[in-house]
């Protein structure tokens, strides 16, 4: 194995590996997590970088190198970043249009506090399958249950655990989802045997984590908000918006086509657009504040003078373009950057020989398959490079033991899209607590989705693995260079 520099890997002590990524892991956990200093994250994760760089460049990787890296990773990651930018608008003209408020209002109207945990989850993840996007559905749905959440008082942790398990577990089993059409291409098998792979793991930590809900959403009951305090939003909401069905229009144009598998960026800037029409034509809004809403945000002083309450103009003052680059993009650009980096000094590379020799069995080929794919997102932030490059390490591994490749598909959807949202430096948790406005520490404990299926999935495959009887593990046939495609 050669490093970029066209030094081998081979002298690099497991320590040296890690600790640019244990240091990274401190300065967030330390540093941004902590109440005692409160550091941004960006800070931290500018700090981390550095950090990389430095024992990059001890092993003789020069700055131009690691630039020309980061700079072929971000170009990689860039489908990415303009769907966030993106999102960002469609929250923006949301409000603006009254989308969000007029779900908000029926919300609050038809949701008894005890269901919406459960109720999150389920309409969460409904719309997540149709849309095959966690993101999109986060922003849009997830957005407008965060603000029933706290307009009754649920704790903001458990709505955001709600949404972010419902987003994850229709990404999973959608067809039309980017990651599990990526899982199937990579492990050489079809989109379709790939989501029954997944059926056991995905249908029984879904009940669980839908009976999970509906308990906590009995459990916080009692701090439920007054029906004064509902009743206040509601009629604050009335006062601004003519609340009218017609306000459903940018969504459906969203959800409708991604369902026809069109480019999501198009439908989401098609939306935005028609979300200013639909403020300027049905709420009298004015043009002008609808595109200042799309860039920089909405903000209740765009269309009303009145005084709102403090809850109403948290509820609705954010969106924009803008607030997207300063946050979840930058957050994007300075993960990537880490990844880039590290790849660059042969880190990664010398991370999985360290995996690779650990392993003696069938279940020890899908553990290292599952912690590879983990610490190749954890460190990349790039879920798709990180699927077809585990892919392409471990599919031939697979086919020699007699392990079935859908298991393998299901490893990497499991490592990926169940973990990666539950890591505080990688770029979806840090656009779903950007999103959500709830830190990844928070609402990690409430993610109950995701855990269960991470212990799951680990009982289900070793039940798998035992039935297996295959020749002898050949650690040659695993090819541990990284790769931009399956070959």
């Amino acid at each position: 194995m050669q490093s970029p520099n066209n030094k081998s890997t081979s002298d690099i002590s497991i320590w040296e590996a890690l600790l640019p990524f244990l240091i990274m892991m401190v300065l967030i956990i330390g540093g941004s997590g902590s109440a005692f200093l409160g550091l941004p994250l960006q800070f931290t994760l500018l700090i981390a970088v550095l950090v990389a760089g430095v024992f990059a460049y001890r092993r003789g990787v020069k700055v131009p190198e690691m630039l020309d890296g980061i700079g072929d990773t971000l170009r990689k990651a860039m489908p990415a970043i303009v769907i966030l930018i993106a999102i960002g608008a469609i929250v923006g003209t949301w409000m603006y249009s009254g989308t969000v408020p007029y779900l908000i209002y029926y919300g609050l109207k038809l949701i008894h506090p005890d269901y919406l945990p459960v109720t999150t989850f389920i309409v969460t993840a409904i719309i997540s399958t149709f849309t095959g996007t966690s993101w999109g559905s986060a922003a849009t749905s997830g957005v407008a249950f965060m603000g029933i959440g706290i307009s009754m008082g649920v704790p903001a942790e458990l709505v955001a655990g709600a949404v972010l398990s419902g987003a994850v577990f229709g990404d999973k089993v959608s067809p039309v989802s980017d990651t599990t059409n990526i899982c199937a291409m990579a492990t050489e098998i079809s989109v379709y045997d790939h989501i029954r792979g997944m059926l056991p793991n995905v249908g029984i930590a879904g009940a669980l984590a839908a009976i999970t809900f509906l308990i906590f959403g009995f459990m916080y009951s009692g701090n439920s908000a007054s029906s004064e305090q509902i009743d206040g939003v509601l009629v604050h909401l009335e006062s601004i918006y003519n609340l009218n069905p017609i306000m459903l229009l940018p969504p459906a144009i969203v959800f409708l086509g991604g369902y026809k598998g069109y480019p999501p960026v198009v439908l989401m800037l098609v939306s935005s657009l028609a979300a200013i029409l639909v403020g300027v034509f049905l709420n009298g809004f004015d043009f002008h504040q609808g595109t200042i809403a799309m860039v920089s945000g909405f903000d209740t002083l765009m269309v009303t003078k009145s005084e709102l309450p403090a809850l109403l103009t948290a509820l609705l003052n954010r969106g924009g373009m803008e607030g997207m680059m300063s946050g979840a993009v930058f957050y994007c650009v300075l993960a990537v950057s880490f990844g880039a980096i590290m790849e660059a000094g042969g880190f990664i590379n010398r991370l999985m020989k360290v995996i690779f020799g650990l392993i003696r069995s069938a279940y020890g080929l899908v553990l290292a398959a599952f912690f590879s794919g983990g610490l190749l997102n954890g460190v990349s932030g790039n879920a798709v490079f990180s699927i077809l490059t585990t892919g392409q390490m471990f599919r031939h591994g697979f086919k020699e033991r007699k392990v079935p490749l859908p298991l393998l598909s299901r490893t990497m959807e499991n490592s990926m899209t169940l973990l990666e949202s539950l890591i505080p430096w990688h770029v979806t948790a840090l656009y779903m607590s950007q999103t959500l406005g709830v830190k990844t520490f928070d609402y990690l404990p409430f993610a109950f989705f995701n855990l269960f299926g991470v212990a799951l999935f680990f009982i289900l495959s070793k039940r798998t693995t035992n039935k297996i009887e295959g020749p002898a593990f050949d650690e040659s046939l695993l090819d541990v260079k990284s790769s931009n495609g399956p070959t």
